[in-house]
């Protein structure tokens, strides 16, 4: 009884002493595997905007129905002829449907009121900005804007996105091989990568047809 009690103490041993093994060899190996400096690595570039979209707001109030319509289709016409005079075409210039309401409000000075939107989408991005600056002649013909403005967009982003993407993966090695020198390592493979988001935003409050990219990207690599 007691040589079988004695025998397995040691199989109880001999197992723990089998698991603590493996534990520590696989403790090891999973050290050597979570080695690894994160870093960031940085890409911008300037780009010229390749498309504009012009929207352009009037207003017409009257206390007539008939003569509201005139008016907004005379703006509308006097609008589209000058857009058409600058340089674009029917197909780039759009109309919203028009917005209307009634004052009901007994001392209100006019009973309609009624707001239209033009805009014009294109690739004209140069056309756009000298156009803009001489609304000056719709004010003339008594049309009222309450709005004109434009926005300028970067819609080709994949043309440069490889480009940008090794620019950043680049810097980044650069800074993680300069990280393992010090610390007396050498530089691995990439062990993981978060690509980032492009940002995109206008280069300065002058000039916003030229676009400033910024792309950050987060990297480890295994250290060695």
């Amino acid at each position: 009884m007691e040589n079988t009690k004695n025998y397995n103490i040691w199989i109880i041993g001999l197992t723990l002493l089998a698991f603590s093994a493996v534990f520590f060899l696989s403790a090891q190996n999973f050290s050597k595997q979570g080695s690894y400096v994160e870093v960031k690595g940085l890409s911008e570039k300037i780009v010229k905007a390749d498309v504009a979209i012009w929207s352009i707001n009037f207003e017409v109030k009257s206390n007539n129905v008939d003569s509201l319509y005139a008016d907004i289709e005379k703006n509308v016409a006097a609008i589209k002829s000058f857009l058409k005079e600058k340089g674009f075409e029917e197909s780039e210039i759009n109309v919203a449907p028009v917005n209307t309401y009634q004052d009901t409000y007994k001392d209100a000075l006019f009973r309609y009121n009624s707001t239209t939107q033009l805009s014009v989408y294109t690739k004209k991005v140069d056309l756009v900005k000298s156009a803009s600056k001489e609304t000056l002649v719709l004010v003339k013909k008594g049309i009222v804007m309450n709005q004109n403005s434009i926005s300028f967009e970067f819609s080709d982003i994949n043309s440069i996105k490889p480009e940008m993407l090794a620019e950043a993966l680049k810097n980044a090695k650069d800074t993680a091989q300069k990280i393992a020198k010090e610390s007396g390592s050498s530089l691995g493979g990439l062990h993981r990568g978060n690509q980032g988001v492009f940002d995109i935003t206008d280069k300065d409050p002058g000039s916003p047809e030229y676009k400033k990219i910024r792309l950050v990207s987060t990297l480890s690599f295994l250290i060695k």
